[in-house]
């Protein structure tokens, strides 16, 4: 997955970077910068779980979202 998919598909899901980073347990800002400037790669969960993201509806794919902020939150 290039970096600029991974911008697209966040910026479709209304994702800011630090959220981003947050919901799928990056460092924060500047991992995801890294990865969308193609100097680093995303996990291939993350990988795989963008491309789910953006196949599905994107009211489905944000009740999703909600339930990784739920359960994100209680580990």
């Amino acid at each position: 997955m290039s970096g600029a998919e991974m911008r697209r598909i966040r910026e479709k899901l209304g994702l800011g970077r630090e959220d981003f980073a947050d919901l799928f347990g990056l460092s924060g800002y500047n991992a995801v910068m890294n990865i969308e400037t193609d100097f680093r790669r995303p996990g291939k969960l993350t990988i795989i779980l963008l491309r789910v993201l953006d196949k599905i509806p994107l009211s489905k794919a944000k009740k999703i979202i909600e339930l990784m902020r739920k359960y994100g939150h209680d580990s």
